[in-house]
């Protein structure tokens, strides 16, 4: 076995553990987390507490920065998932013949999986948002809008391990580029505030 398949039966018996944390009890919170339709208030929440802290420029320079970045993720996600090519855990017959959980059955979804855009788009999210308040507005503490999106992005992401939709790599990867996206995107729309300080 080379190096590269070991890594792929690593993740597959990473996810296959973690996929199996869940139970019945829990399957409707992971269900809601992974529905990206429910989080529409709080993004629309979230965004009037931003300009509302922050004023009209820079509030736009981070919603800017935000839809920027969810276009470049999402996107790049559909590009690499078909590059690629690896199934996503539902579709894999040995994730489904040592017991990955499919808590609401075999649903459909894009048949590849790397990398989760779901994961992307919200570690995305909370990148631009809690940096952005952060770095506009540095003489407050954001600290606990910090913890509260970051720790509900990453519930996310999980969530996704736990519906069979995706390895725990695929959720990786994506969180890893949704942070760098954001960062970098955000540390390019502070310039020309800063010209102006």
């Amino acid at each position: 076995m080379s190096f590269f398949d070991s890594i792929v039966q690593l993740d597959k018996a990473a996810t296959l553990w973690v996929n199996n944390l869940s139970s019945s009890w829990n399957d409707l919170f992971w269900a809601i987390l992974s529905d990206t339709e429910v989080w529409f208030p709080a993004y629309a929440l979230i965004f009037v507490f931003i300009f509302w802290k922050l004023g009209w420029k820079k509030g736009l320079a981070v919603l800017l920065t935000l839809v920027l970045t969810i276009l470049l993720v999402d996107q790049g996600s559909n590009l690499i998932k078909v590059a690629v090519g690896r199934y996503r855990p539902l579709y894999d017959d040995w994730m489904v013949n040592n017991g990955l959980r499919l808590p609401y059955g075999f649903y459909p979804a894009g048949n590849f999986g790397f990398y989760s855009s779901h994961a992307s788009n919200t570690i995305g999210f909370a990148t631009v948002t809690y940096l952005g308040l952060k770095w506009f507005r540095p003489q407050s503490n954001f600290r606990m809008y910090g913890w509260i999106v970051y720790i509900w992005a990453g519930l996310v992401c999980i969530s996704r391990i736990m519906m069979g939709a995706h390895f725990l790599g695929d959720v990786t990867v994506g969180a890893l580029v949704g942070f760098g996206v954001a960062w970098g995107l955000l540390k390019l729309a502070k310039l020309p505030f800063k010209a102006k300080e």
